[in-house]
């Protein structure tokens, strides 16, 4: 395999493939990048066998070639290079890379055992735009449960019909759901995939460019420009989020959505001296006030508001209500309530875009609610 290419060019994309990656693997094959050179150019891809990530890069062609290289070595050396062309050849086992003055020379493995590209033709589909994929992983992912007692619930199930799209993300404490109208009319499918997919698939997808969707055969894959990210599909039935939907209100605030948020950080600073981190609000007629209390000191902060129905007073846990709040971006929100110890619901003023739940903490004074 002879190629050259532009240095900066390979290195962007050898650190995307890169992350499909495996750190440590017992199977070493897996620790590397497959590199196939053809006269379409080079062809790189990465898998730890549940995330597969393949995109191309512009190279001339002088012999084509396969190869698989240790990726996090690969990539180590080529960000030292001075930005100027590259020229990778191989000879016996040995790959040797010249950039400038710079030559290195590096073992290569056999691709043959390398895991192949998973198929999606004949999968389900759907179209959309980065920056709504982006935006809706972001706004989601924080929700996915950490803990592995219940697998299912480590991902975002992703809800594909019609004209629309819907991701929701829950872990027992809290729940998180974006809706989106996409380009395409998508087929009915659902799927839950692992959070780190969907936080690569966040991190790599370019803004402005349309994504196609695939689900099927347990796999999900997203295609955009050059680059294709597939994930296995986690097993099992999700919870019918749907059932625990608070569907009416006896207390319904609406409130700047940056001045409660600021509020409830500056009493976290002290909640959070606590293990409860835990943050009072009294909702009373055109006020919000918000308290923490620890053993250090205490914070009371109070929220100009509109209030329809009844005044209440609840507790949250700062962080679940504020990993919530900092993933909105409009300037207004809705909190819908009824009980001290049923979930706090956070909508917008208009439209079902987002809906997140927070359960409150229940604390002495609950039950009088």
């Amino acid at each position: 395999m002879k190629i050259i290419c532009e240095k900066n060019e390979l290195h962007k994309k050898v650190d995307i493939v890169t992350r499909a990656v495996a750190v440590k693997s017992p199977v070493y094959l897996l620790e590397g990048i497959y590199l196939k050179a053809e006269k379409a150019g080079l062809t790189l891809y990465g898998s730890d066998g549940t995330l597969y990530i393949r995109c191309r890069a512009a190279a001339d062609v002088i012999e084509e070639g396969e190869i698989v290289l240790p990726a996090r070595l690969f990539d180590e050396i080529l960000s030292k290079f001075e930005d100027c062309e590259l020229v990778l050849n191989t000879e016996g086992n040995n790959l040797t890379m010249q950039c400038g003055r710079s030559v290195t020379t590096l073992c290569f493995m056999d691709p043959a055992e390398y895991p192949a590209f998973p198929l999606y033709d004949g999968f389900k589909t759907a179209k959309a735009v980065s920056n709504q994929i982006v935006s809706m992983i972001d706004q989601t992912v924080f929700a996915a449960s950490l803990s592995e007692d219940k697998p299912i619930l480590t991902g975002i199930l992703i809800e594909m019909e019609k004209e629309t799209l819907n991701f929701v993300a829950l872990d027992g404490y809290r729940l998180a759901m974006r809706k989106e109208v996409i380009q395409e009319t998508a087929e009915k499918s659902e799927a839950v995939v692992p959070s780190r997919p969907m936080r690569e698939v966040a991190r790599i997808l370019p803004a402005d460019e349309t994504v196609k969707l695939y689900c099927g055969s347990g796999l999900f894959v997203f295609v955009c420009a050059d680059i294709e990210i597939a994930a296995r599909v986690l097993q099992g039935e999700y919870i019918k989020y749907r059932n625990i939907l608070p569907t009416e209100y006896s207390t319904r605030v609406i409130v700047n959505k940056k001045s409660i948020q600021d509020s409830i950080e500056r009493a976290s600073i002290l909640a959070k001296q606590s293990k409860a981190n835990l943050v009072n609000f009294k909702i009373e007629e055109n006020v919000l006030t918000v308290t923490s209390d620890s053993e250090i000191g205490k914070a009371k902060e109070e929220v100009e508001i509109n209030l329809l129905g009844k005044t209440l007073d609840i507790s949250f846990n700062s962080r679940y209500m504020l990993d919530a709040l900092k993933e909105i971006y409009d300037e207004e929100i809705v909190m819908d309530l009824n009980t001290s110890i049923s979930p706090c619901a956070i909508r917008p003023v208009q439209g079902d875009g987002f809906l997140y739940l927070v359960l409150p903490v229940k604390t002495s004074n609950s039950y009088g609610a």
